[in-house]
């Protein structure tokens, strides 16, 4: 990443104001007083890159007056009627952009960034072609391909992870986030390592941030423990509805299972599992009950065959009765089945409808919001014209058709909200009738399949007399229900055991992977990069004059990343922080190290990371650092041919103190004036 330039536009009572001025490759040097602007210009510089919340807040808020509502020239206060600020950028693949903003427009929200395609402010009398409109701080931001936060990691080709949120599940490391470690404004920038990160409800934010500048391994080894930890969970959640749903049937047949566990181990042994029955007053394994009533099936079945063998007209009414229910029963089950596949394929269709609907209305709002930014802009194509012909644009994203007037946006929107509610609610209604002719179909099953039996054993049997059918077609009746249901429960058990043995054997594998990672997800090459990180920040603290330690004492914490004390124990290292322990000029200077050492760790060759290659320091030399120390930074920073860098500072207002800070070293200054907004052309689009 290169900023090439910066451009603050101003209108004030129809005269334009503002300040140009471009940026080099290598060290930049802001120099001012402390009233000239310098803050406001770094400041100004964030909030055109959409990374204010640095500052603490969202919006132009985060800006001073001097760009937002007066500011002084010639003596007198200015009243900013608009203003804007266009950053210009370079990405590694040497394509340009330029992105404005705008800070105070009547008609016009903050929220709006266009991209322009060049470079409009070190080559501002270029054409500007139609920009493209993107949204910022609103959801979707990160997301949506209209989204500004989406636009930049593409164009500065960032592939930033998801993290471990401190709510629990994973976030988005956010753009925001990852330039806390790149821009370090005034205020409260230099309070610690890495201060000012947004709250993001990122676990260990600071830490995440170097982890990913440094391209460490660790983001893809938690990722794959994330998925390790997900299988295992949903393993359990299948045993548990697996298991659910043995019981549930079991109940329904007063039978038991035994030897089965509540939740899935991988010392599981389906061979121990049992069923059980009770029958007069004792637990009988089902196995054995099935044997016992199917004896006596037969027993009765044996008799039947030796008994009388006449038939009365009764039971032959009964035969045909029950032939008829069964008949009755089989074309109810056919109807049923008939309307459950249709139902199905219609909550298919549905589904599909919804899906679409929910795609279309996401792009309907995306583009309202853009056209409402747009408009505000007094944008040709945002107010409905063509900014070439002039000609009327539609309000839609529909293709013209002669003879036909598409809806608008908000019609749309409108359309697709209505159109998602009734979906849902058809979507609902069928869910809930098939659960009920599930049910249905279900119960109809089993009384068919009882019905048959009896119709069989009529048959059988039409031959006996009266009575002796229906003592004994009661009997077998019920003998053949009792086995039945007990035969259910077994092959019931079969099932589940299958899906468990299944299950058990995805376990082994899940745990044997979860016993391959290492305790701290750092892989060898992590563990060189950790190292290097050390030893620069080591050169670094001690290039800088760093006292208020032994600095070989002085580590990077492996848990945390960040700088700590010694070579004690994880815990009392975690306790004796170096911030609380050195003085604050030379906690600055750790801060410089440290910051400086994560850059150098992430270019280093062989071992390259995700740093963007930029650093901005404002006013790095707090607390009365000492020239020493200064002129130590400034001849880093400036050696770094590969790094941007941005110091702004005033050096106690000194030339002979910048004379002897900066003595050595190639830089492109930028020295601004005692106020450094002034009379500037351009071309008043905001």
């Amino acid at each position: 990443m290169l900023i090439r330039g910066i451009e603050i536009r101003i209108i004030s009572d129809g005269e334009t104001f503002g300040f140009r001025t471009p940026f080099k490759a290598g060290l930049n040097i802001i120099k001012g007083r402390n009233s000239s602007g310098k803050s406001t210009l770094v400041n100004t510089l964030m909030y055109g890159l959409g990374f204010e919340e640095l500052v603490g807040v969202k919006g132009e808020r985060a800006l001073t007056s001097a760009v937002r509502d007066s500011f002084q020239f010639d003596g007198k206060t200015r009243i900013i009627s608009q203003s804007a600020v266009l950053v210009e950028v370079e990405n590694d693949s040497g394509k340009v952009i330029t992105f404005r903003r705008p800070i105070r427009n009547e008609s016009k929200q903050t929220r709006l960034v266009e991209a322009f395609d060049g470079a409009l402010v070190t080559k501002p009398d270029d054409a500007a072609g139609e920009p493209t409109p993107l949204f910022l701080h609103d959801p979707g931001a990160a997301q949506y391909e209209r989204g500004f936060l989406r636009y930049l990691e593409t164009f500065l080709g960032m592939q930033l992870p998801r993290v471990q949120s401190s709510v629990g599940g994973l976030t988005r490391l956010y753009p925001q986030v990852v330039a806390a470690a790149l821009f370090i404004e005034q205020k409260r920038g230099w309070t610690d390592y890495i201060a000012n990160i947004p709250f993001y409800q990122i676990l260990g934010a600071p830490t995440r941030v170097v982890q990913y500048l440094l391209g460490l391994d660790n983001f893809k080894l938690e990722e794959e423990r994330a998925l390790n930890e997900q299988l295992i969970n949903q393993l359990q959640a299948r045993w548990t509805d697996n298991l659910s749903e043995l019981q549930a049937a079991l109940r329904m047949v007063g039978v038991s299972a035994q030897g089965i566990p509540k939740t899935l181990h991988s010392s599981f042994e389906p061979g121990h599992a049992t069923l059980w029955v009770r029958i007069e007053s004792e637990n009988v394994a089902v196995s054995q009950a099935v044997s016992n009533k199917t004896e006596q099936w037969h027993a009765i079945e044996r008799r039947r065959k030796i008994g009388p063998a006449s038939a009365t007209q009764d039971v032959i009414d009964l035969l045909n009765e029950q032939t008829a229910k069964l008949d009755m029963l089989m074309a109810r089950y056919e109807t049923l089945s008939s309307e459950a596949r249709l139902r199905q394929n219609t909550l298919v269709e549905f589904r599909q409808l919804l899906q679409q609907a929910e795609s279309d209305l996401r792009k309907n709002k995306t583009t309202r919001k853009l056209h409402d930014l747009g408009a505000s802009l007094q944008l040709q194509s945002a107010e409905g014209r063509c900014p070439t012909c002039g000609a009327n644009i539609e309000n839609t994203l529909l293709p013209h058709t002669d003879g036909v007037t598409p809806m608008d946006l908000q019609h749309n929107i409108d359309y697709l909200e209505a159109q998602l509610r009734m979906l849902k609610g058809q979507i609902a209604g069928l869910e809930n009738i098939g659960e009920q002719s599930a049910g249905h179909i279900a119960a109809l099953e089993s009384e068919i399949a009882q019905q048959r039996t009896y119709v069989v054993n009529l048959r059988k049997n039409i031959s006996q007399s009266d009575a002796t059918l229906e003592a004994d077609v009661r009997k077998q009746i019920t003998l053949e229900q009792d086995i039945r249901s007990m035969q259910s429960a077994e092959s019931r058990l079969s099932t589940f055991l299958e899906r468990a043995e299944d299950l058990v054997d995805k376990l082994v594998g899940a745990e044997e992977e979860r016993a391959k990672f290492p305790s701290d997800l750092y892989s060898k090459r992590d563990r060189i990069k950790i190292s290097v990180l050390e030893k620069n920040f080591r050169a670094n603290a001690s290039a800088f004059n760093y006292t208020s330690a032994d600095i070989p004492e002085v580590q990077i914490n492996a848990g945390t990343l960040l700088p700590a004390l010694g070579d004690i124990t994880l815990r009392e290292v975690l306790k004796r922080n170096v911030k609380s322990e050195s003085s604050a000029s030379d906690f600055v200077r750790l801060i410089w190290a440290f910051l400086l050492a994560v850059y150098q760790t992430s270019a280093t060759r062989d071992y390259a990371g995700n740093h963007p290659s930029v650093l901005m320091f404002d006013e790095p030399g707090q607390h009365s650092m000492s020239e020493t120390s200064q002129k130590a930074l400034v001849n880093l920073m400036s050696g770094l041919k590969q790094l941007q860098s941005i110091l702004a500072a005033s050096f106690d207002e000194s030339v002979a103190v910048f004379d002897r800070v900066t003595e050595g070293s190639h830089f492109h200054l930028i020295e601004l004036p005692e106020k450094f907004i002034s009379p500037m052309r351009h071309s008043g689009a905001m």
